[in-house]
């Protein structure tokens, strides 16, 4: 069985805040930046409330200037996000002391102010209000699951691995139809044709060879989609590029854009998302694919204000045994020798069902935790 959690602000009363000047990487204009004073002591990497190709390099330059002059390093965002690199970056170097505070994206003086005490600690969110808050978990139980209205699903990176498993799943529980979309050379070609899916070779981010391939081979609107698109980018943080941080995000965060400006929106039912504990979980060598998975949700979440009929899910799993990334890698023994438990594949299939059944509608999107 797969445990499932979600997250939720848990308040707190930061600790009174230690005086230091800081070192600002960032617009001179974000909205922290009047009110810290100058120094040598610390490094403070500031973004906004989108994340831009450009933040990939600010924050590698913000981490490589706190691991050569010493001091704490914080990110102070109004939703752009990051922290998954910063913590991952510690993680791989003792020496670094981290801290992630988030601003609304319309911050007042009071959450600006709040925001400022609490740049000494691990993670503060604030809201309009300064009220600050850190993440805390609390376990939930997934729907149960039953027969669904028919129709298309489009499954991204559902040539291989668990994408492909989704499809086969998808069709023959439901009698959906398939259609694949993945750059890759379908791994079980007969299950998929016994499928009825539609195999389109291309790019995620092709909107034009998507379009095209919903507009010739899928009669009716497509209800559901399964975003499993991604590639695995791995390597200490501090050796990483921009480049190679631009190359986790794309399939993953460009990709899911681009395939719901494809599908009709208002009659989208189901968007489940494959994201990843990392996300929230410093893994060493694992920066690049962690940050790439916080984006994903934050774009999500945010893409499903466009999808008002639909039941919007982010899936932030942990590894899977029988397919998926680390089977491939052959990663999963060495994850059981350090204690974690994989999900098997049936389990995590089933997990995929009962999402599904998740309520509609833009108020009840949400990222849940699977492990």
């Amino acid at each position: 069985m797969v445990r499932a959690s979600a997250r939720h602000d848990a308040p707190f009363r930061p600790a009174p805040a230690v005086a230091c000047g800081w070192r600002l990487l960032g617009p001179a204009d974000h909205p922290v930046a009047a009110g810290l004073p100058r120094g040598t002591d610390a490094t403070a990497v500031l973004l906004g409330a989108e994340f831009r190709p450009a933040d990939n390099a600010l924050l590698l330059a913000a981490v490589a200037a706190a691991a050569r002059t010493g001091g704490r390093l914080v990110l102070v965002h109004q939703g752009a996000g990051g922290g998954s690199l910063l913590r991952v970056a510690a993680r791989e170097d003792p020496g670094l002391r981290v801290g992630v505070v988030e601003l609304p994206a319309v911050p007042t003086r009071a959450a600006v102010a709040a925001a400022t005490a609490a740049m000494h600690e691990p993670e503060a969110r604030v809201d309009a209000r300064g009220r600050v808050t850190r993440t805390a978990w609390h376990e939930v139980a997934l729907p149960g699951h039953g027969p669904l209205p028919g129709g298309a699903v489009l499954v991204t990176g559902g040539a291989r691995g668990l994408g492909l498993r989704a499809a086969l799943v998808l069709a023959r529980v439901h009698g959906w139809r398939p259609v694949v979309v993945d750059v890759a050379e379908p791994g079980r070609a007969d299950r998929l044709a016994s499928a009825r899916a539609v195999v389109v070779r291309a790019d995620v981010r092709d909107r034009d060879a998507v379009r095209a391939a919903l507009a010739t081979s899928v009669t009716g609107p497509v209800r559901a989609v399964v975003h499993c698109a991604g590639v695995l980018v791995a390597g200490q943080v501090a050796r990483s590029t921009p480049a190679d941080l631009a190359r986790a995000q794309s399939a993953k965060v460009a990709g899911l854009r681009a395939v719901l400006d494809v599908v009709d929106a208002r009659e989208l039912r189901h968007l489940v998302v494959f994201g990843s504990v990392t996300a929230h979980d410093p893994h060493r060598g694992m920066g690049a694919y962690g940050l790439a998975n916080e984006l994903l949700r934050r774009s999500a979440l945010s893409l499903a204000t466009r999808l008002p009929n639909a039941a919007t899910t982010v899936a932030e799993w942990a590894l899977w045994s029988g397919a998926g990334m680390a089977h491939e890698m052959g990663a999963v023994a060495q994850a059981r020798r350090m204690g974690m438990t994989p999900i098997p594949l049936r389990a995590g299939m089933d997990a995929l069902l009962r999402l599904l059944h998740r309520p509609a509608g833009p108020a009840h999107a949400t990222a849940i935790r699977l492990d």
